[in-house]
């Protein structure tokens, strides 16, 4: 018998070629969707970290110039010696606000900070010696800690001008 060569792929072959082709394109929509997600997140948290040290900025700029400074609960109040009064309230929100108030308590500016939700915030006011922590003015500490670096925490330090 002679066998008669046709032209053409069986079956089988297709079947296997096209489940070959099949399972790349899923592996690189995978891979597609990873980098995609992956990108998402950098830019995200180079967008808190822009914002972390815009935040830092006004925050040392502004203690800078107080002439008192006083923590309330998640506000810090900056009297200037104007008479004007800045005020930066940290909570649980996904904003972090800063309004400037004139004498006459009416609105000047606001500002808001875009920061992780999920970061928790710390304010405290510490004082800058140990001799007369009462009179003397005193070191702001804020701490951000950011869910991608739970071990590192962000501290801002802010310090009044000392008085000559």
């Amino acid at each position: 018998r002679r066998m008669t060569r046709r032209n053409g792929y069986t079956l089988i072959e297709m079947v296997i070629t096209l489940s070959i082709v099949i399972a790349m394109l899923g592996g690189t929509l995978g891979l597609v969707r990873l980098v995609r997600t992956s990108s998402k997140h950098a830019s995200d948290a180079a967008i808190h970290r822009q914002e972390i040290r815009r935040l830092a900025n006004d925050l040392r700029r502004d203690v800078g110039s107080a002439g008192t400074i006083e923590v309330v609960e998640s506000r810090l109040i900056l009297e200037s010696t104007d008479d004007s009064q800045i005020s930066y309230e940290f909570d649980s929100e996904t904003w972090f606000s800063r309004s400037i108030k004139s004498a006459d308590a009416k609105q000047l500016a606001s500002d808001r900070y875009l920061i992780d939700e999920r970061s928790p915030v710390k304010l405290r006011l510490q004082p800058i010696s140990d001799e007369n922590p009462e009179t003397e003015p005193s070191l702001v500490e804020l701490t951000i800690t950011l869910p991608d670096r739970p071990s590192q925490p962000i501290q801002i330090l802010a310090a009044p001008r000392m008085p000559n």
